[in-house]
């Protein structure tokens, strides 16, 4: 991925500042006593539960290191302006932990065991992908990204289920989409799966939603409920049908070169922050998305729970975008998470 210019200086600035592009001693960083700072970076406002997770992470580091650990969080985008750049940012040292989606949902989704979260309608609930990642593919999921880059897996939460807003009519069914402009990314399996469902996939960049949602350039968006109210696509769309095809996780990582170089207490604090901070982001993703689609109703938002047969129709119509696209997730990996989720 081509980095602007100025992002390229800003980096270079940080690294400089803060030596983190030189090498260390792996277990040295910390030995001496001295202060360990660890940047994080989101693009969300301080108020969010996103951030809100970051601050459980900082909060116990802190304590956990005896406050020899101090953790700086860059939020509202203050530091990078998108995901991919984030994730950037982290491989070079800028970053040393995040949170991150966009290596996964982006153009550069290069790691195919965790495109398992865009097969649709895989996981019943979030319940059910936490038990998968918690287990055996959550083993699967580390070594695959510490082998493809320059991060440790630390966790994975989501912060919520997709739902397709509109704001042309209630939809029920897939043949209700049908002709539908709707906003996806241009990921194989994202796109092909709300085309299979009947609309047409959209790829325009986040930013531009509601504008486009205002000018009539899409007619919906599909995106979970947290980010469909804080949002506000709701307000230039407002029939929502909770079809939570699709959960919006999360990836917390470590510079892997970074992690490396700290003691084994210091690695100790970092990874009971990172555990702590994971099982809180769970907790509050829940809460906000129930919190979401109350007070959208209560703006007299059109909200559709679809009944088990009204949902068994979504289900069958993507069935071929996930034959046309496994291969992204690599059949192997399909079918070990099929194995255990007791699906296959």
């Amino acid at each position: 991925m081509k980095l602007k210019p100025i992002l390229l200086v800003l980096m270079a600035v940080v690294l400089l500042l803060s030596g983190c592009g030189a090498a260390k001693e792996p277990g040295t960083v910390g030995a001496n006593g001295e202060k360990v700072v660890i940047r994080m970076a989101n693009l969300v406002s301080a108020d969010n539960f996103l951030n809100i997770g970051y601050e459980k992470f900082k909060e116990v580091a802190e304590r956990e290191s005896n406050g020899q650990i101090e953790v700086q969080i860059y939020s509202n985008g203050t530091l990078t302006p998108s995901e991919d750049i984030e994730y950037e940012m982290l491989q070079t040292g800028v970053l040393n932990v995040v949170t991150n989606a966009g290596f996964i949902v982006g153009a550069n989704a290069q790691i195919p065991a965790f495109n398992i979260f865009d097969v649709p309608f895989l996981f019943e609930n979030e319940e059910e992908m936490y038990e998968l990642i918690d287990g055996e593919y959550g083993e699967l999921l580390k070594k695959s990204l510490e082998e493809k880059s320059n991060a440790y897996y630390l966790g994975t939460f989501s912060i919520g289920s997709f739902a397709i807003a509109n704001n042309k009519k209630s939809v029920r069914t897939p043949a209700d989409l049908k002709g539908l402009k709707i906003r996806s990314t241009t990921t194989p399996l994202q796109a092909s799966t709300i085309a299979a469902m009947g609309a047409n996939p959209t790829p325009i960049s986040y930013g531009e939603i509601f504008t486009s949602l205002q000018q009539g350039t899409i007619d919906g968006v599909q995106t979970t409920t947290p980010l469909i109210f804080a949002d506000k696509f709701y307000e230039v769309s407002n029939h929502l049908t909770l079809t939570r095809h699709f959960p919006l996780p999360h990836i917390l990582m470590v510079n892997k070169n970074f992690y490396d170089s700290l003691t084994d207490e210091l690695k100790a604090a970092v990874d009971k922050a990172a555990e702590e901070q994971v099982q809180y982001a769970r907790q509050l993703a829940t809460e906000a998305e129930k919190n979401a689609i109350e007070k959208m109703k209560a703006d007299g938002v059109d909200v559709v729970e679809l009944t088990p047969e009204e949902l068994e129709l979504f289900k069958e119509a993507v069935q071929p975008a996930i034959d046309k696209n496994i291969d992204k997730v690599g059949e192997e990996n399909y079918q070990k998470a099929l194995e255990l989720l007791g699906k296959n």
